[in-house]
């Protein structure tokens, strides 16, 4: 769209397009030609400020793409009857929502929480699309096929070609995987539905960049959120008139991942990255501006549709969650102690070299792999596992009672000690893992879905945590946390979606005293990231706090505190000074690029907080740290308490 405005101050007018770069800058006096000044009006640069950021000047114009202006169609809509489905209401909604998008060219992003049915709506969607024409009539039936290629993760293809055989059967449809596909390569227009993973898409972009699809939709669209990976340029370069993105969760780690799917569904909508990073990013995540964040939620609410099943189905049975602590068995808890220690001793020599960070991720996947069983480090160890005793005994009981239960594992090597444990004690169970063929994931699922037996499912969680529908599992057990809450959420809705009957019951099974209590501490940064730009009732200020703050450090995990955030410059491990004044300050360093590394990579922050701390029993403190600047303000109990530590690390 071009816009031309004309400002009128006294003998004077000139373009509004002349005062953009001042709205943006947030600079309210304009030169005037007599060397006077306009004072822009306070309403304009907030009115005009947004306008203003992403318009582009032309001809003295401003230039706004169509993605910036909210467009609607109202069309009278009811389910097609070659849909073999009955729609939700809010269904119902959702395909109205994807049909407007679609009749404003424009692309759309549908965000209902897991299990709510986003393959019906979008199977629907595109029923009605090759139905219907602008004004929501009856069209002939159409000559030519819908040619829609859906773009899924390798373990839901199977999944997607069955829902799709169930609800549209109608629609011709292939599945361009295989050896084999390179055969299907040249009828592909002879097609409705073409469905594919992203590592195909990826192989074979030569072939596929040479189609002009109806529709490109790709489901767990997260994985085109790194923007400088393959999947994501070759996604870019596949030409299609219309497309959709499917996520129960757009926003993992960071706004990044909002900024790369935006930029599929409608190009250029919020900027370039660089734009992106400079008005919204960095504004929202290190500085919590809140009306950056206002800004951006505006910008992308026409584009997102999401709801929660909280939200829309209220007869959903009840989802309930536990976490198991358990107590390590004492060798392995002083075998992990002395490997907390090597960790901490190689931190404090870091120079932020690649080396170290790669040193860094590998201590702490040796800490978590000891937090679950010491053999997952040495295989000839015969130390036991607080931790296995703790979840054989659960899982026993589970069976006993005929329970189906859901095992998720990150670790393979991991969910094969309970294999082994299933088969010494004649349990029938199934597995999928990220090695098991597409057509024994499905016969893996059916038999754990239609038969009475077996009654254990175990998946990793990288490969089965999304798309798959296992509603017989009434329990869901996870033996190890991940960094990323919205992967555990992915896994719960397997089971606690539409056609469950029972109640679900999620158990975390977590070992004291270890690197798993602080990823669990650290998973709701990222939860509070995503709700505060997809929830319109959730953002406030304190909460944005939570957000960029940190817990306490990784090797300090014996500290307990009655936290209050706050923003706080950085400190250096080289040049540590502390806040004095008259409360208990504990300082959170930043341990050079190497530990920012770790923040930024793993958990999507930087550790440049530090946390007002009401009682605090630390077991360790770096060596170099002056003592009396440390000790100033306890009690002299506390500073005994304190000596003791610090002649333990002398």
């Amino acid at each position: 769209f071009d816009i031309k405005m004309i400002v009128v101050c006294k003998e004077f007018e000139f373009s509004f397009s002349e005062i953009v770069s001042n709205i943006k800058n947030r600079n309210r006096l304009f030169l005037l030609p007599n060397g006077n000044y306009f004072l822009i009006p306070i309403e304009w640069m907030t009115l005009y400020g947004p306008m203003a950021k992403l318009a582009k000047i032309q001809n003295g114009n401003l230039t706004l793409l169509k993605n910036s202006v909210n467009l609607q169609t109202v069309l009278e809509y009811q389910p097609s009857t070659l849909v073999k489905a009955t729609l939700r209401p809010y269904q119902i909604q959702g395909v109205k929502w994807l049909l407007e998008h679609y009749n404003n060219g424009l692309g759309a992003c549908l965000a209902d929480d897991m299990g709510l049915g986003k393959t019906l709506q979008t199977l629907t969607t595109m029923v009605a699309n090759v139905q219907l024409d602008l004004f929501g009539n009856e069209i002939s039936t159409p000559k030519e096929y819908l040619k829609a290629l859906i773009v899924l993760p390798s373990s839901l293809v199977f999944n997607w070609y069955n829902e799709a055989r169930k609800f549209t059967p109608h629609f011709r449809r292939v599945q361009y995987i295989g050896n084999d596909r390179k055969i299907l390569s040249k009828k592909l227009e002879k097609y409705d539905l073409i469905f594919t993973s992203y590592a195909i898409v990826s192989r074979d972009i030569s072939i596929l960049e040479k189609y002009n699809f109806r529709y490109l939709i790709l489901d767990e669209s997260q994985y085109i959120k790194n923007k400088n990976s393959k999947i994501f340029k070759a996604i870019n370069q596949v030409k299609a008139s219309h497309k959709i993105s499917l996520s129960g969760t757009p926003i993992e780690n960071s706004l990044d991942d909002l900024w790369s799917q935006m930029q599929f569904i409608n190009p250029n909508i919020l900027g370039s990255y660089s734009f992106f990073a400079e008005n919204y990013k960095f504004p929202i995540e290190k500085k919590q501006d809140e009306n950056s964040l206002l800004e951006l939620k505006n910008l992308i609410s026409p584009f997102i549709l999401r709801r929660t099943k909280e939200q829309v189905l209220k007869d959903l049975p009840e989802l309930s969650e536990q976490i198991f602590y358990c107590e390590m068995e004492p060798e392995q808890e002083k075998l992990y102690e002395e490997e907390k220690s090597k960790a901490r001793n190689s931190l404090l020599k870091t120079d932020g070299s690649g080396v170290d960070k790669i040193n860094i991720i590998n201590t702490l996947m040796r800490l978590r792999q000891l937090s679950n069983h010491p053999k997952m480090i040495d295989s000839k160890s015969e130390m036991d596992s607080g931790k296995y005793i703790a979840v054989t005994r659960y899982l026993e009981t589970l069976v006993q009672s005929n329970q189906k239960t859901i095992v998720f594992s990150s670790f393979v090597s991991n969910l094969d000690f309970y294999k082994a444990w299933c088969k010494e004690n004649k349990i029938d169970f199934c597995e999928l893992t990220g090695d098991t063929p597409l057509k024994e994931r499905e016969y893996q699922v059916n038999r754990f879905q239609e038969q009475e037996k077996p009654l254990l499912f175990f998946i990793s969680l990288k490969a089965g945590g999304v798309g798959l529908n296992i509603t017989k599992a009434s329990y869901v057990v996870f033996l190890d946390p991940w960094w990323n809450p919205f992967s555990e959420k992915q896994g719960i809705g397997r089971a606690h979606r539409i056609g469950q009957l029972n109640k679900v019951n999620v158990i975390r099974f977590i070992a004291k005293n270890t690197v798993e209590e602080k990823i669990i501490r650290l998973q709701e940064s990222k939860k509070l990231l995503a709700d505060s730009l997809l929830d319109e009732n959730y953002i406030s200020k304190p909460q944005m706090k939570i957000i960029t703050a940190l817990l306490l450090s990784i090797f300090c995990l014996t500290a307990t505190a009655q936290v209050e955030y706050e923003v706080a410059p950085p400190f250096n491990i080289k040049t540590a000074s502390f806040i004095q004044n008259n409360k208990n300050i504990v300082p959170i360093f930043k341990l050079g690029d190497a530990f920012d590394f770790q923040f930024d990579d793993l958990f999507g922050n930087e550790a440049d907080y530090y946390y007002e701390i009401t009682h605090c029993d630390y077991n360790w403190v770096p060596s170099n740290i002056p003592k009396s600047d440390y000790l100033q303000g306890f009690d002299s109990q506390k500073i005994q308490e304190y000596k003791n530590s610090f002649n333990t690390l002398q």
